[in-house]
């Protein structure tokens, strides 16, 4: 894990969304131990989820890959099975978090089910 201490109430808060998101959420302790915050199922679809709290209220994937580039190189370096998803999770208030998918080569916005964009942008808008 990266050498930061984990955005601790962050973290639980997400977990709190994610639970209310109907997710099955799994938390790991003690924080800092992986290079990821909780595991989430739903659907028969499992995923691995860092949050972060970025400075920059951007969340568009240009700056999303920028400034989590740490994190991202930890998740792609997890040796996991390929079926197990690596999630960022990032917050721009107390109520809208946004999910980005970790690929080999690049990041993918994930909508979430809590309404449209307010931006308009696909990628999490700034």
């Amino acid at each position: 894990m990266t050498g930061k201490n984990p955005p601790e109430r962050s973290i639980a808060e997400a977990r709190e969304w994610a639970a209310g998101q109907e997710f099955m959420v799994f938390a790991l302790e003690p924080l800092g131990m992986f290079p990821f915050h909780f595991i989430v199922s739903k659907g028969g679809t499992a995923s691995i989820v860092t949050v972060r709290r970025p400075k920059y209220l951007d969340f568009n994937l240009v700056n999303i890959a920028y400034s989590c580039r740490t994190v991202i190189k930890e998740l792609r370096a997890l040796t996991i099975q390929s079926d197990i998803r690596r999630e960022i999770w990032v917050r721009r208030n107390a109520t809208t978090w946004y999910r980005y998918l970790v690929l080999p080569e690049t990041l993918e916005y994930i909508d979430n089910e809590n309404g449209p964009d307010k931006t308009g942008r696909q990628d999490g808008g700034g």
